[in-house]
């Protein structure tokens, strides 16, 4: 099953509406195999001509990461973003 449908799967259990921006983040970052930063990803996001904020993409990886579908991996007063291989959902 793809982020997206576990994501919508996720926002159709709990009566949420779907979120665009997070399934964006969440794509672009299943799409890299290491740890990466948020400002990378937004950087990647506005390359392709999307509207997002950095707020907006940090917003979205710590949801990410609070649910279980990615890790925050601390380096030096960074912080990197890696997709789970096997998401530990958070009820």
């Amino acid at each position: 099953m793809s982020i997206e449908d576990q994501l919508n799967l996720y926002f159709t259990n709990n009566n949420l509406r779907k979120a665009s921006k997070k399934l964006l983040v969440a794509k672009y970052l299943k799409a890299h195999k290491k740890e990466v930063a948020a400002e990378t990803i937004w950087i990647q996001i506005k390359e392709k001509r999307l509207n997002i904020s950095i707020a907006s993409v940090y917003n979205s990886l710590n949801w990410l990461v609070e649910l279980g579908f990615a890790k925050k991996i601390a380096q030096g007063r960074k912080h990197l973003y890696k997709m789970r291989e096997t998401p530990a959902l958070a009820d």
